[in-house]
């Protein structure tokens, strides 16, 4: 039975180290966006510059949101809550 649980705290320390992986992604598309919003802010009040366009980091952040290694790291992320959560009901049996 101890093994059991020992098996499951380590299987919902790999879904956390999983998720914070996926948060650090999300969190880093997050602030590309959100700098593109103030540069489209920007541009919308007047202050447009030819070099500059709020679309660049938007294109960027979709195409990280589209890429394989995003979808993986749901996947992988995914996979590990549901083996941390098989362990956690297999141990309270």
């Amino acid at each position: 039975m101890r093994s059991a649980k020992h098996k499951g705290a380590l299987a919902a320390r790999e879904a956390h180290t999983a998720l914070l992986e996926l948060q650090e992604m999300v969190q880093s598309a997050a602030k590309s966006v959100h700098a593109a919003e103030f540069e489209a802010a920007r541009v919308a009040i007047g202050g447009e510059k030819e070099d500059v366009s709020p679309a660049a980091p938007l294109e960027s952040v979709a195409e990280s949101l589209r890429s394989p290694s995003f979808e993986a790291a749901v996947a992988h992320a995914r996979d590990k809550v549901e083996v941390a959560l098989a362990f956690t009901k297999a141990a309270g049996k």
